[in-house]
């Protein structure tokens, strides 16, 4: 949070509070609906994992559970006290050790990880800086190879759970191909003359550094802000892209409140 106020002291509000005005409120509508469809598929990858940990629910329940999970994450330091409270609801209701519900939550955002660090690297190739040829072959080949073998090699290790590690890489890019959407709609929203990979690329970055804060809020203005200084973009701009996408975050969370009060039946 500390990290949080450091930026937003920094931001210009007054250009934010202007450019809102300004924005492109069907596109931030798109952008909102963007990031639902993310958590849908977010839905559809944890379910893999609960299945192989022989925890078998309906969609609906399985959704429910993960807006409760994610209310929790946004305000619950380390974004893990969801994942911590579907551990311990599942271990209730099922015939399954905490060490196999934890595997399986684990996997879920391990995966996640996985196919955020292969964009990372085919990403790199695009960016507009001035990075050797070898560097980009380099990354762009790990990219590759780990999207190929990397399921297969988890599969190898963790055998329980070998069938789910490519269905749900795919899901992952499909996840994360919907929250890139986000930040591009949320870009073409307020200034569509930006450049939208390196945005991207900024974006990935932060959502890998994000898992260490309240749901990324604080983390991934951060990276925004010094990341638009180093490339030479408006730092208050860059910054106010992933306060959009935490505000997003932020409104889809408040869902989750619903199940605090109304009961899940699993």
């Amino acid at each position: 949070m500390g990290l949080l106020y450091f930026v937003y002291t920094k931001i210009d509000w007054q250009l934010l509070k202007n450019e809102w005005k300004l924005s492109n409120k069907f596109y931030l509508f798109l952008a909102f609906i963007s990031f639902i469809i993310s958590q849908i598929f977010s839905v559809l990858r944890v379910d893999f994992y609960f299945k192989k940990a022989g925890v078998h629910m309906s969609f609906a329940n399985n959704a429910r559970l993960y807006l409760l999970g994610m209310f929790y994450n946004f305000f619950i330091p380390g974004g893990i006290g969801g994942d911590a409270y579907k551990v311990i609801a599942l271990n209730r209701h099922y015939d399954q050790s905490v060490k196999t519900l934890t595997t399986a939550v684990f996997f879920d955002r391990f995966i996640g990880l996985c196919a955020i660090f292969i964009l990372i690297c085919l990403g790199i190739v695009f960016i507009p800086i001035d990075i050797p040829l070898w560097i980009k072959v380099l990354f762009f080949s790990t990219g590759i190879i780990g999207a190929l073998i990397g399921p297969a090699i988890l599969g190898r290790i963790f055998t329980k759970f070998k069938e789910a590690f490519y269905p749900t890489l795919l899901i992952s890019f499909i996840i994360q191909l919907f929250q890139i959407g986000t930040i591009v709609l949320a870009l073409l929203a307020t200034h569509p003359d930006h450049n939208i990979m390196v945005y991207v690329l900024i974006f990935l970055v932060s959502s890998v550094l994000s898992i260490v804060s309240f749901a990324g809020i604080g983390i991934r203005e951060t990276v925004f802000y010094y990341a638009a200084q180093y490339l030479n973009f408006n730092p208050d701009i860059s910054a106010g892209i992933a306060l959009i996408f935490s505000v997003i975050t932020l409104i889809t969370s408040l869902f989750g409140a619903i199940y605090l009060f109304r009961k899940i039946k699993f």
